[in-house]
């Protein structure tokens, strides 16, 4: 998904709040990402990055100068139900842009509610280098 901010750019900012849980525990201590999603050999763009706290929540607010397209995901690195696999199993969330606002302050908050890290997505992967 991605929002086309017009020629001359501008400053935009997104707010992601979430819990998630290992079965029926919440998961302290995993790596969530807010990026710009880029395709081909450009980075992604990190806009913020942390850590689920002590009772598996965490909040990423992040803000960026574009002058053409964002296309925000909000990742998430974890090693629930993932045995003695090498790195740790990656999910990767499509952000709708409609929680993308002007100006370095969010106006809006997109919560994406509880999940279970145990599920295994569709498209999800393992991922060493985060």
């Amino acid at each position: 998904m991605t929002i086309y901010r017009g020629v001359l750019g501008g400053i935009i900012a997104l707010l992601v709040t979430g819990r998630l849980f290992c079965g029926i525990q919440p998961a302290p201590g995993v790596r969530v990402k807010l990026v710009d999603d880029d395709f081909g050999s450009d980075p992604d763009d990190d806009l913020d990055a942390g850590y689920t706290d002590q009772h598996g929540y965490f909040k990423l607010s992040g803000d960026t100068n574009e002058m053409t397209t964002i296309d925000p995901h909000l990742k998430i690195y974890h090693d629930c139900n993932d045995g003695v696999t090498p790195c740790q199993r990656r999910w990767k969330f499509e952000l709708p842009n409609h929680y993308i606002t002007n100006g370095k302050v969010p106006q809006k908050v997109l919560d994406i509610g509880t999940w279970n890290l145990e599920a295994i997505m569709p498209d999800e992967s393992h991922d060493c280098i985060h």
